[in-house]
């Protein structure tokens, strides 16, 4: 090593030292302080998670906020902020910030698996136990699959006249967020309003009961004609373009979108779809109802109001990133974020937002290879699962297709048996996830593959910054027993593992590539003052940081360390109650 130079110090020692420093700061600076002197806790917390907003997308538009997400990066910006797991979907993501554990503590590995016990598909909510208010759901709906507490449960555990809510475009984000005991979590179904859960029908009527106004006005406005998704901001006319599929149509990329392209095989929609911002707007509503109705910020105690905001995950997959699609969204997420923290400004309250993201996403390939990316492309993931299926069959002795992807990602593959169901012979098992991961590493746009098992045997080191991660441990974070794929794939990072379908799905996000796991993190108050803080950190922080603000502790273990804000924030080891 140069003279002159030193080691990077392990993320966790850089943190703690950071903290030190703080702490000695305010020693120095008010030597007579006493606990009694620290700053009050907020009487609400606002927890605002925009789906797939990654660093680079916030990034790249910054200069162009000129509503709350320009106020919020005038206070503490972390832009550089780790997802530390491998697959990042937002199921597992919305988990991860609400718990400051990693998906293999969770048990929140994506947005859907296969449930080896049962031989059954299961999406990350269906929890055999719950009930919706409105919804008819087989499986269920609740936060019952989700195998740790909250910042919501820990704050109803230091004091149960603590309320918290959730209230998100999708319900896997609202639930996730809203913990295991919230007063509300909603989310909007796109065609009568909002719904909720809890453990009977009735309930989760109860529950559902504060929305029921805003349920009334929108199920008027649902019935109409969905409105006309037009610009609202100009000059993102400049990205429209049109590029060519390998399917063989064409994408035209602009506003009002082309009608969405239908999946292979099944019916085409039968009216024209609600656009995307639509269910931010409607998010939003829902949340400062919530604040007035139900006098958020108003008792002596800390409450949460968990916001999901989905629409930019919506246009990411359906158009791509930096397109005039995601062009007016990034004005329409900043005026809705603007809009929410006004209102929470307005109600003179010690406060706190946070705001982060469940994961990031990049690009569609067709445009990243008009840019240059010349390794950007798709891969046909019914010919990789037929050459891995081959494959298996001649190196592990097989007669029958052992692999099929979990629920339906290609990137998780489950081995079955003969009769359809999770293979029982451990050993025949491990033969079978031995060909098939070593057949995978050979495949074009395959930039690793492993089985389950030898990546729930890795210890994942504390001490390494999550930049530099090795993508394995990236990987092994990912893995729960009984839920994870037998066989685990990592695509090339330009590469998508599904078919172009306009206006639907263009692009995925669930792989372990830093533009997936890399999102920001910011925090503001009035009176911030504001710091831009580059260094790498984790989501996992962001649970325990505001824990500590509220004055109270987490009730089991965390992987994640709490971040010293400084300013008029209470400090990281601050007396818990």
């Amino acid at each position: 090593m140069p003279s002159g130079t030193h080691a990077p110090l392990p993320r966790r020692t850089r943190r703690w030292l950071g903290i030190a420093a703080a702490a000695l700061a305010i020693g120095a600076a008010s030597p007579a302080a006493h606990a009694d002197d620290a700053p009050p806790s907020p009487r609400l917390i606002l927890l605002i998670s925009v789906d797939q907003f990654s660093a680079d997308l916030f990034n790249s538009f910054r200069a162009e906020y000129h509503g709350g997400l320009r106020t919020l990066s005038q206070g503490i910006v972390y832009s550089n902020a780790f997802h530390v797991h491998g697959v990042t979907e937002t199921c597992a993501g919305h988990a991860v910030i609400a718990s400051g554990r990693h998906p293999n503590a969770t048990g929140i590995i994506a947005n859907q698996w296969y449930d080896q016990s049962a031989s059954v598909d299961r999406y990350c909510t269906d929890d055999d136990t719950h009930v919706a208010a409105r919804a008819e759901r087989k499986l269920g709906v609740g936060p019952g699959m989700l195998q740790v507490s909250t910042l919501g449960d820990w704050l109803k555990a230091a004091a149960p006249a603590n309320r918290v809510f959730s209230v998100a475009g999708k319900d896997r984000s609202a639930i996730m967020m809203g913990g295991h005991q919230p007063d509300g979590a909603y989310w909007f179904d796109g065609k009568r309003g909002f719904d909720s859960w809890g453990a009977t029908t009735a309930e989760a009527q109860r529950r559902l009961a504060p929305l029921a106004r805003l349920n009334g006005i929108l199920e008027k406005r649902l019935a109409e004609k969905p409105p006309v998704w037009t610009y609202v901001n100009e000059s993102c006319r400049t990205r429209e373009a049109q590029f060519p599929l390998s399917s063989g149509r064409v994408f035209h990329a602009h506003l009002p979108p082309d009608a969405a392209a239908s999946i292979p095989g099944q019916p085409a929609s039968s009216g024209p779809a609600l656009p995307p911002w639509y269910y931010d707007d409607v998010t939003v509503d829902a949340a400062i109802d919530l604040i007035d109705g139900q006098r958020l910020g108003r008792s002596s105690g800390t409450d949460l109001l968990a916001v999901g905001l989905s629409a930019t995950d919506m246009v990411g997959h359906a158009y791509g990133t930096q397109g005039p699609e995601m062009c007016d969204q990034m004005t329409r997420v900043d005026a809705q974020i603007g809009r929410l923290v006004k209102r929470v400004e307005a109600l003179g309250i010690p406060f706190v937002v946070a705001l982060t993201a469940d994961h990031g996403g990049a690009d569609i390939p067709e445009r990243l290879a008009e840019r240059g990316y010349a390794d950007a492309g798709r891969i046909d993931t019914k010919a990789m699962l037929a050459d891995l299926n081959a494959a298996v069959r001649a190196g592990a002795g097989i007669d029958w297709d052992a692999l099929r992807p979990a629920f339906f990602d290609p990137t998780q593959l489950v081995i079955v048996g003969t009769d359809g169901r999770a293979l029982g012979d451990a050993a025949l098992k491990a033969r079978i996830a031995e060909a098939a991961a070593v057949r995978a590493r050979t495949l074009p746009g395959i930039a690793a593959a492993w089985t389950a098992s030898e990546l729930s045997a890795r210890k994942v080191p504390a001490d390494v910054s999550p930049d530099l991660l090795p993508v394995a441990d990236r990987m092994a974070l990912s893995v729960f027993a009984g839920r994870s794929g037998d066989v685990l794939l990592a695509a090339d990072p330009l590469k998508v593992p599904a078919p172009a379908l306009p206006g639907l799905f263009m692009m995925g996000h669930s792989g372990p590539s830093d533009f997936n796991r890399r999102v920001p993190m910011l925090f503001w108050w009035p009176g911030a003052a504001h710091q831009e803080r580059a260094l790498p950190i984790e989501v996992v922080d962001l649970a325990p940081t505001l824990a500590a603000m509220a004055g109270v502790a987490p009730t089991g273990q965390i992987d994640g360390h709490c971040l010293e804000l400084g300013g008029a924030m209470p400090s990281c080891n601050r007396p818990t109650r």
